[in-house]
C-alpha cells in the first residue's frame, strides 16, 4: 500500500456495515478494522508475505451458527464492493492470514471467530510477482460458461439467455463473482417460484483449510445476486431451509433460494 487510510474513510466503511440488515441465515456478522504495526518493515506479519506494506485491516467476525460462512461472505462482499466504490483496494483473505494475530487484536466471544480479512487502502503502482503469481494461479480472468453453471427447471437443461428474462444480469455478476482459487462452487436453477442456490463442492477442498470457504463463496454470490436484481428491478425474498423443489443433483447441496414476490 502506499499511503495510510484516512482515519474518515475507515469511519465511512464502518458507518455503512453498520446500516446493512440481517443477512439470509439470520447470523450475528460484525466488522472491526484492525491497524498493524509494520516496525518500519513494510511486512505484514501474519499473512505469510502475501500482504506487504498494508497497515489497516477489515475483519469479519462471525458468529457460529448454522449459515454463518453463507452470512459472513453474503456481508463482507458488500462491504468490500462499498470500499472499492470509494476508490479503496482490498483483497480477500480466507487462508492466507493469521487467525491468532488478528484474534488477538479483536476481543472475541466463545463462539465467535474470524473467517476472513481483507487489506484496505490503496495499492503500490506497481505490481509485486507475489501479485502476479496469485493473480494468475486464481485464475482470476477465467470464469465457467453460463451453461455450467445455470439451468432451467431441471439439471438437464442449461438455462438459455431468452428464459432468463430480468434476471439475465443479475446471473452474470454471480458469474463473474469471486471464489477461493476461482472455483465457481455456485449451481443455480430457475423455475417458476425462483433461483435455487446449490453448492457443488471441489472434492478435498474442505479439508484443506480452517473454514469453509466454498460455502462463504455462496454468500458472495447470494450477495452479487441479490444486488444486482434489485439494480434490474426483479423483486424477491430469500428462502432457507430445505428445498422441496428442485432435488440436488449427485454431489450438490441445497443452501437457499431466492423466491419471486409475485410470482412469474
Amino acid at each position: 500500500m502506499d499511503k495510510p487510510l484516512e482515519r474518515e474513510k475507515k469511519e465511512q466503511v464502518l458507518q455503512f456495515a453498520s446500516t446493512l440488515g440481517s443477512p439470509p441465515f439470520g447470523s450475528a456478522v460484525r466488522f472491526e478494522i484492525v491497524d498493524l504495526d509494520l516496525k518500519f518493515t513494510g511486512k505484514v506479519y501474519g499473512t505469510y508475505g502475501v500482504i506487504k506494506g498494508a497497515e489497516t485491516f477489515l475483519a469479519c467476525i462471525a458468529e457460529k451458527s448454522p449459515g454463518d460462512m453463507e452470512d459472513a461472505g453474503y456481508l463482507f462482499e458488500q462491504v468490500i464492493l462499498f470500499a472499492t466504490a470509494m476508490g479503496l483496494d482490498t483483497c480477500w483473505m480466507g487462508v492466507s492470514f493469521s487467525r491468532s494475530l488478528f484474534s488477538d487484536k479483536i476481543p472475541l466471544a466463545p463462539d465467535e471467530m474470524i473467517p476472513v480479512v481483507s487489506p484496505m487502502g490503496y495499492r503500490a503502482g506497481r505490481p509485486s510477482i507475489m501479485d502476479v503469481v496469485f493473480h494468475v494461479s486464481a485464475g482470476a480472468k477465467n470464469r465457467k460458461p453460463r451453461s455450467d453453471l445455470f439451468f432451467h427447471r431441471t439439471w438437464d437443461a442449461p438455462l438459455e439467455k431468452k428464459d432468463a428474462g430480468s434476471l439475465d444480469v443479475p446471473l452474470e455478476m454471480v458469474r463473474l463473482a469471486p471464489s477461493a482459487v476461482n472455483k465457481q462452487p455456485w449451481r443455480l436453477i430457475l423455475d417458476e417460484e425462483g433461483v435455487h442456490f446449490f453448492l457443488q463442492r471441489t472434492k478435498g477442498f474442505q479439508r484443506m483449510f480452517a473454514v469453509d470457504l466454498q460455502r462463504i463463496d455462496m454468500g458472495i454470490a447470494m450477495c452479487h445476486f441479490e444486488l444486482a436484481a434489485g439494480e434490474e428491478g426483479a423483486r424477491g425474498r430469500w428462502k432457507t431451509g430445505d428445498s422441496s423443489f428442485p432435488a440436488a443433483a449427485e454431489g450438490m447441496e441445497y443452501i437457499a433460494s431466492w423466491e419471486f414476490e409475485y410470482g412469474r
